[in-house]
Protein backbone atom coordinates (compact mmCIF):
# COMPACT_ATOMS: atom_id res chain seq x y z
CA UNK A 1 0.00 0.00 0.00
CA UNK A 2 1.14 3.36 -0.75
CA UNK A 3 2.46 5.44 2.32
CA UNK A 4 2.21 9.33 2.45
CA UNK A 5 3.96 11.44 5.04
CA UNK A 6 2.88 14.88 6.18
CA UNK A 7 5.49 17.30 7.18
CA UNK A 8 6.08 20.22 9.58
CA UNK A 9 9.32 21.94 10.60
CA UNK A 10 10.16 23.75 13.73
CA UNK A 11 7.53 25.89 15.12
CA UNK A 12 7.97 29.28 17.81
CA UNK A 13 5.03 27.66 19.69
CA UNK A 14 4.15 27.21 24.79
CA UNK A 15 6.57 24.77 26.40
CA UNK A 16 7.29 22.72 30.15
CA UNK A 17 9.35 19.62 30.47
CA UNK A 18 6.35 17.02 31.74
CA UNK A 19 7.08 14.45 34.24
CA UNK A 20 4.97 11.66 35.12
CA UNK A 21 1.47 10.45 32.81
CA UNK A 22 1.47 12.85 29.40
CA UNK A 23 -2.53 12.88 28.73
CA UNK A 24 -5.21 10.47 30.11
CA UNK A 25 -9.02 9.73 28.69
CA UNK A 26 -10.60 12.85 28.95
CA UNK A 27 -14.03 12.31 28.13
CA UNK A 28 -16.05 9.30 27.01
CA UNK A 29 -19.27 7.50 26.08
CA UNK A 30 -20.32 3.90 25.82
CA UNK A 31 -17.99 1.00 25.09
CA UNK A 32 -14.33 2.42 25.05
CA UNK A 33 -11.39 0.57 26.00
CA UNK A 34 -8.20 0.36 26.43
CA UNK A 35 -5.12 -2.69 26.67
CA UNK A 36 -2.48 -1.04 28.37
CA UNK A 37 0.97 -1.93 27.45
CA UNK A 38 2.44 -4.86 28.09
CA UNK A 39 -0.57 -6.47 28.73
CA UNK A 40 -2.97 -8.59 26.74
CA UNK A 41 -6.46 -8.08 27.88
CA UNK A 42 -8.65 -5.07 27.23
CA UNK A 43 -10.31 -2.62 29.87
CA UNK A 44 -12.90 -0.16 30.74
CA UNK A 45 -11.38 3.35 29.59
CA UNK A 46 -12.93 5.19 31.94
CA UNK A 47 -12.26 9.01 32.31
CA UNK A 48 -9.33 10.32 33.50
CA UNK A 49 -7.54 6.96 32.89
CA UNK A 50 -4.18 7.94 31.68
CA UNK A 51 -2.46 6.96 28.80
CA UNK A 52 1.70 6.10 28.49
CA UNK A 53 3.20 4.43 25.40
CA UNK A 54 2.12 1.12 23.94
CA UNK A 55 -1.12 1.66 25.34
CA UNK A 56 -4.05 0.58 22.91
CA UNK A 57 -7.40 2.33 22.58
CA UNK A 58 -10.39 0.94 21.16
CA UNK A 59 -13.94 2.45 20.48
CA UNK A 60 -17.21 0.28 20.30
CA UNK A 61 -20.09 0.57 17.45
CA UNK A 62 -21.50 3.92 19.29
CA UNK A 63 -18.55 4.33 21.46
CA UNK A 64 -16.50 7.49 21.32
CA UNK A 65 -13.83 9.03 23.48
CA UNK A 66 -11.72 12.29 24.28
CA UNK A 67 -7.84 12.06 24.80
CA UNK A 68 -6.03 15.28 26.34
CA UNK A 69 -2.49 15.75 27.05
CA UNK A 70 -0.20 17.70 28.91
CA UNK A 71 0.52 19.69 26.16
CA UNK A 72 -2.75 20.73 25.36
CA UNK A 73 -3.08 18.63 22.55
CA UNK A 74 -6.61 17.12 21.86
CA UNK A 75 -7.74 13.90 19.49
CA UNK A 76 -11.20 13.01 19.48
CA UNK A 77 -11.97 9.20 18.57
CA UNK A 78 -14.93 8.34 16.80
CA UNK A 79 -16.80 4.79 17.20
CA UNK A 80 -15.62 1.97 15.89
CA UNK A 81 -12.01 3.16 16.16
CA UNK A 82 -8.62 1.93 17.31
CA UNK A 83 -5.44 3.00 17.19
CA UNK A 84 -2.25 2.67 19.68
CA UNK A 85 -0.27 5.40 21.45
CA UNK A 86 3.55 4.00 19.96
CA UNK A 87 5.53 7.28 21.33
CA UNK A 88 5.11 9.90 24.13
CA UNK A 89 7.99 11.55 24.88
CA UNK A 90 8.50 15.28 25.86
CA UNK A 91 11.91 17.00 26.95
CA UNK A 92 13.08 20.99 27.23
CA UNK A 93 14.35 20.71 23.73
CA UNK A 94 11.78 17.77 21.76
CA UNK A 95 8.12 17.03 21.58
CA UNK A 96 7.56 13.16 20.04
CA UNK A 97 4.19 11.42 19.57
CA UNK A 98 3.98 8.86 17.33
CA UNK A 99 0.04 7.28 16.84
CA UNK A 100 -0.79 4.19 14.63
CA UNK A 101 -4.68 4.60 13.71
CA UNK A 102 -5.31 1.16 12.68
CA UNK A 103 -8.85 1.46 11.52
CA UNK A 104 -11.98 4.39 12.00
CA UNK A 105 -11.91 8.45 12.09
CA UNK A 106 -10.20 10.78 14.63
CA UNK A 107 -9.73 14.34 15.02
CA UNK A 108 -6.49 15.55 15.65
CA UNK A 109 -5.80 19.39 17.27
CA UNK A 110 -2.23 19.23 18.03
CA UNK A 111 -1.19 21.89 20.55
CA UNK A 112 1.64 24.90 19.39
CA UNK A 113 4.00 25.09 21.89
CA UNK A 114 5.61 28.83 23.17
CA UNK A 115 9.38 27.95 22.27
CA UNK A 116 11.07 27.00 20.04
CA UNK A 117 11.67 22.64 20.07
CA UNK A 118 11.46 20.41 17.35
CA UNK A 119 8.19 18.62 17.52
CA UNK A 120 7.75 15.45 15.83
CA UNK A 121 3.99 14.93 16.03
CA UNK A 122 2.66 11.32 13.51
CA UNK A 123 -0.42 9.38 12.57
CA UNK A 124 0.25 6.12 10.63
CA UNK A 125 -2.29 4.40 9.44
CA UNK A 126 -1.89 0.87 7.03
CA UNK A 127 -2.17 3.51 4.13
CA UNK A 128 0.02 6.63 5.22
CA UNK A 129 2.32 8.60 7.35
CA UNK A 130 1.10 11.64 8.81
CA UNK A 131 3.90 13.84 10.38
CA UNK A 132 2.73 17.21 11.72
CA UNK A 133 2.74 19.87 14.14
CA UNK A 134 0.82 22.42 15.31
CA UNK A 135 -1.92 21.46 12.29
CA UNK A 136 -5.61 20.76 13.03
CA UNK A 137 -6.61 17.62 11.04
CA UNK A 138 -9.04 14.56 10.42
CA UNK A 139 -7.74 10.94 9.22
CA UNK A 140 -10.04 8.64 8.22
CA UNK A 141 -9.08 5.13 7.53
CA UNK A 142 -11.38 2.19 5.73
CA UNK A 143 -11.12 -0.17 3.64
CA UNK A 144 -10.81 2.19 0.85
CA UNK A 145 -8.10 3.33 2.05
CA UNK A 146 -7.03 6.61 4.34
CA UNK A 147 -8.42 10.41 3.77
CA UNK A 148 -6.92 13.22 5.56
CA UNK A 149 -8.75 16.80 5.44
CA UNK A 150 -6.54 19.95 6.83
CA UNK A 151 -8.19 22.61 9.20
CA UNK A 152 -5.77 24.58 9.90
CA UNK A 153 -1.80 24.88 9.29
CA UNK A 154 0.12 23.79 6.40
CA UNK A 155 1.92 20.36 5.35
CA UNK A 156 3.73 18.29 2.28
CA UNK A 157 2.98 15.23 1.40
CA UNK A 158 5.49 12.58 0.75
CA UNK A 159 4.67 9.36 -1.15
CA UNK A 160 7.10 6.12 -0.01
CA UNK A 161 8.95 6.76 -3.37
CA UNK A 162 9.80 9.88 -2.20
CA UNK A 163 6.89 12.57 -4.28
CA UNK A 164 6.02 15.34 -2.42
CA UNK A 165 2.76 17.09 -2.36
CA UNK A 166 1.53 20.09 -0.66
CA UNK A 167 -1.61 20.21 1.61
CA UNK A 168 -3.29 23.26 2.15
CA UNK A 169 -6.46 24.00 4.78
CA UNK A 170 -9.67 23.45 2.84
CA UNK A 171 -7.94 20.65 1.17
CA UNK A 172 -8.32 16.42 1.07
CA UNK A 173 -5.82 13.87 0.58
CA UNK A 174 -7.03 10.67 -0.25
CA UNK A 175 -4.22 7.07 -0.11
CA UNK A 176 -4.92 4.22 -1.65
CA UNK A 177 -4.25 1.27 -4.13
CA UNK A 178 -3.86 3.92 -6.70
CA UNK A 179 -1.75 6.47 -4.71
CA UNK A 180 -2.31 10.00 -3.80
CA UNK A 181 -4.84 12.16 -5.15
CA UNK A 182 -5.65 15.71 -3.57
CA UNK A 183 -8.72 17.74 -3.90
CA UNK A 184 -9.40 21.64 -3.24
CA UNK A 185 -12.48 21.59 -1.50
CA UNK A 186 -14.09 18.81 0.99
CA UNK A 187 -15.88 15.42 0.39
CA UNK A 188 -19.32 15.53 1.97
CA UNK A 189 -17.84 13.52 4.87
CA UNK A 190 -15.13 15.81 5.49
CA UNK A 191 -17.30 18.56 5.93
CA UNK A 192 -19.40 17.02 8.61
CA UNK A 193 -15.89 16.68 9.92
CA UNK A 194 -15.24 20.13 9.82
CA UNK A 195 -18.35 21.20 10.95
CA UNK A 196 -17.53 18.89 14.27
CA UNK A 197 -13.93 20.71 14.42
CA UNK A 198 -15.85 24.07 14.22
CA UNK A 199 -17.77 22.81 17.41
CA UNK A 200 -14.84 21.41 19.19
CA UNK A 201 -12.34 24.54 18.34
CA UNK A 202 -13.56 26.64 21.52
CA UNK A 203 -13.96 24.26 24.05
CA UNK A 204 -10.30 22.68 23.29
CA UNK A 205 -9.01 26.50 23.62
CA UNK A 206 -10.89 26.99 26.81
CA UNK A 207 -9.24 22.93 28.01
CA UNK A 208 -5.91 24.98 26.86
CA UNK A 209 -6.38 28.16 28.93
CA UNK A 210 -6.64 26.10 31.99
CA UNK A 211 -3.84 23.64 31.31
CA UNK A 212 -1.57 26.92 31.00
CA UNK A 213 -3.13 28.31 34.23
CA UNK A 214 -2.56 24.86 36.11
CA UNK A 215 0.57 22.94 36.19
CA UNK A 216 -1.47 20.22 37.53
CA UNK A 217 -4.50 20.14 35.80
CA UNK A 218 -3.88 16.59 34.36
CA UNK A 219 -3.13 15.22 37.52
CA UNK A 220 -5.96 16.76 39.33
CA UNK A 221 -8.49 15.62 36.71
CA UNK A 222 -6.96 12.17 37.41
CA UNK A 223 -7.09 12.10 40.92
CA UNK A 224 -10.87 13.44 40.88
CA UNK A 225 -12.14 10.49 38.78
CA UNK A 226 -9.93 8.27 40.55
CA UNK A 227 -11.45 9.35 43.92
CA UNK A 228 -15.18 9.14 42.58
CA UNK A 229 -14.40 5.67 40.98
CA UNK A 230 -13.46 4.65 44.57
CA UNK A 231 -16.28 6.42 46.14
CA UNK A 232 -18.75 4.51 43.89
CA UNK A 233 -17.14 1.28 44.17
CA UNK A 234 -16.81 1.90 48.09
CA UNK A 235 -21.19 2.34 48.11
CA UNK A 236 -21.97 -0.26 45.72
CA UNK A 237 -19.97 -2.75 48.38
CA UNK A 238 -22.02 -1.16 51.63
CA UNK A 239 -25.04 -1.61 49.37
CA UNK A 240 -23.72 -5.32 49.07
CA UNK A 241 -23.50 -5.87 52.72
CA UNK A 242 -26.91 -4.89 53.17
CA UNK A 243 -28.08 -7.43 51.32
Amino acid sequence: MPVFILFAGLLMVPFIAFAGELGCVYESFAVVQVMKAGTAEWQPAKKGLPLAEGDRVSTGEKGWCEILFRDGTFVKLDSGTETVVEELKVSPETRAYTFNLLRGKTLWMAAKLKVAVTSRFSVRTPAAVCAVRGTDFSISVSSAGTAVGLFAGKVDISSLDGKGKELLPGHEACAGAAGIALQQGFSRAMQAEQRRYEKLKSRVEGLRKRLAERDGFIDDYINRQNKKMADFEARRAEKLKKR
